[in-house]
């Protein structure tokens, strides 16, 4: 077993032993964890806002998942603080799956998810800003493209090779992926415990957003950020993608591994790397960043310090900020692709500005602007 592979395991075996003492689980289930960038808790009440989009919905008090009114035309929810992130947990629902309520869900955050029912549908989703990143069929995991990695590099990278021993498993994988993403862990005794729940008429709302919402949709910096990098020309691209490599690399101490100045001198050039150098960043930069960040959460969780790194929340870590710096770089890597950045082009480009951002923290705005100027500037 290889250390890359190893850092994933024991999460792996919490939850292939949590499917096997609760079968039930294997049939129909729909698990998902908000997690704020701000860290400031979201309420159950806002969190049944963003789910429903404006449509009726209810808000209770701690109920037991036996409990919660399982009847044609109700949907319910549990919806349970977990520090600053929020765990929704649907038995035989779907909700916290839908394109509609992951954007919603996601707004100053993101948002990581999984979803089965008993006919095999299922979905494994992660989202932020208001955008799915991630939406994949994890029963086929061994169908999934390079490009299908690119966001969730180390998480998924790992499901896959815990998974080419069993694939049977895809389950647990799945659920291993979502504790890695948020740092939340569902276990039986969460399950066996009460929640409050929330519950929902069908459908949920999907019309388009009011104008007030447009407008302050259009006037998020994130979004501004999204327009610039649509209207900038490939050589501005490059400019500000060498940019946020020689920033990362400094700050992060990236520059220990040789395969980063590769990249930066590759950006500075105005040159894409190719798919050996994308490798390369994969083996020799993502996932030894992600094995010191999770051999420092195991060591927190053996400590019983429930937020790590005394008191520390799980985005404030400096290991998981370096595991993020290291997969902003290895997206940046890519560079704009082809004479003209096309739409299709624009959502792999943008995911190294939104992992630049998780690993910059409070100093992200700053930076945000500069990369503006950088993609604007004539």
């Amino acid at each position: 077993m290889d250390q890359s592979r190893s850092a994933f395991v024991d999460v792996f075996s919490h939850y292939r032993e949590l499917l096997q003492k609760e079968p039930w689980l294997e049939t129909a289930v729909c698990w998902t964890v908000v997690v704020p960038h701000d860290h400031r808790p979201i309420s159950v009440a806002d969190v049944g806002a963003r789910v429903s989009g404006g449509t009726p919905h209810g808000v209770h008090e701690a109920a037991p998942l036996e409990a919660l009114p399982y009847y044609d035309g109700v949907h319910p929810m549990s919806a349970a603080p977990a520090g600053p992130a929020v765990m929704l947990f649907e038995n035989n629902g779907f909700l916290g799956s839908l394109p509609e309520v992951l954007r919603r869900l996601s707004r100053d955050g993101r948002v990581c998810g999984v979803y089965w029912d008993v006919d095999g549908n299922n979905r494994l989703s992660y989202a932020a800003g208001g955008r799915v990143l991630v939406r994949l069929d994890a029963m086929f995991w061994d169908e999934w493209t390079g490009d299908d990695f690119a966001v969730l590099e180390p998480e998924l990278r790992a499901m896959t090779e815990l998974l080419s021993g069993d694939e049977d498993d895809w389950q647990a994988a799945a659920m291993t992926v979502v504790e890695l993403v948020t740092g939340v862990r569902l276990t039986g005794e969460w399950l066996a415990g009460t929640h409050p729940y929330l519950t929902f008429q069908w459908p949920l709302a999907t019309e388009p957003p009011s104008p007030e919402e447009l407008a302050e949709y259009r006037n998020d910096p994130e979004m501004k950020l999204r327009v610039a990098v649509e209207a900038a020309s490939q050589s501005r691209q490059f400019a500000a993608l060498a940019h946020v490599a020689e920033l990362l690399a400094t700050r992060f101490r990236l520059g220990e591994f040789p395969v980063v100045r590769d990249v930066q001198a590759d950006l500075a050039a105005g040159r894409r790397a190719g798919e050996q150098r994308i490798v390369e960043l994969r083996e020799q930069l993502v996932m030894p960043l992600a094995q010191r960040f999770h051999e420092t959460d195991r060591d927190d969780d053996d400590d019983d310090d429930v937020d790590g790194l005394d008191g520390v929340s799980f985005e404030e870590n400096p290991a998981w900020q370096r595991m993020q710096a290291g997969i902003a770089l290895q997206i940046a890597a890519r560079g704009p692709e082809g004479t003209a950045l096309t739409v299709a082009d624009i959502p792999m480009v943008f995911d190294a500005y939104h992992h630049a951002g998780l690993a910059l923290g409070a100093d992200w705005p700053a930076v945000r602007e500069a990369i503006r100027e950088i993609l604007s500037d004539a």
